[in-house]
């Protein structure tokens, strides 16, 4: 699924028109869409945000099972036509479309057809910017079902973690857990 099929559309509350959805909250801990940025106008800046759990069908615009909405927290507000940067500055468009598999964001898609992870994102306002890309992925959580092969006491990937996957022969499974190869 695509995420322009959610931004932009009609949102229903029963068969009462409430307004439409102009862009997402997502958590950068999972990825996952948290809730729906929505304004009952369809100029207009976003007045109310919903709970992404709260759709019953997305049909013919947004079908809301209930109309609760909420004050997002703990999330990063992502609109299109919102800026990306890299982190020296290189402008790389603006936001166009995403893709979701289940509720999670899986990548992005700028006008200029450049592909990002939302894993890249290192802080979204008036405009996105990126993290620098690591030749390693140092400063990553190891992901927990591998925890039990290291000892770290921050569960993060540091030089010691990857000498130890080395030597025990894990190095590839701990690559792999890791963005962008993870599943």
């Amino acid at each position: 699924m695509l995420l322009s099929e959610l931004v932009r559309s009609p949102i229903r509350a029963g068969e009462n028109y409430r307004g439409i959805c102009l862009g997402v909250g997502i958590s950068l801990k999972n990825y996952s869409i948290k809730y729906l940025l929505c304004a009952t106008q369809a100029d207009g800046k976003p007045d109310f945000a919903v709970k992404f759990s709260a759709i019953s069908s997305i049909q013919n615009g947004i079908r809301l099972s209930a109309l609760r909405p909420v004050q997002p927290n703990a999330c990063v507000k992502i609109f299109f036509d919102l800026p990306v940067y890299t982190h020296d500055g290189i402008y790389l468009g603006v936001i166009a479309d995403g893709e979701l598999q289940g509720y999670s964001l899986t990548r992005f898609i700028t006008d200029r057809k450049i592909e990002f992870s939302p894993a890249d994102i290192a802080c979204a306002r008036d405009a996105l910017l990126l993290r620098k890309k690591q030749a390693f992925p140092l400063g990553q959580r190891i992901p927990a079902p591998l925890l039990s092969l290291f000892k770290s006491r921050d569960n993060i990937v540091t030089k010691s973690v990857l000498k130890q996957a080395a030597q025990q022969g894990e190095l590839i499974k701990l690559t792999l857990s890791l963005p962008p190869f993870q599943k």
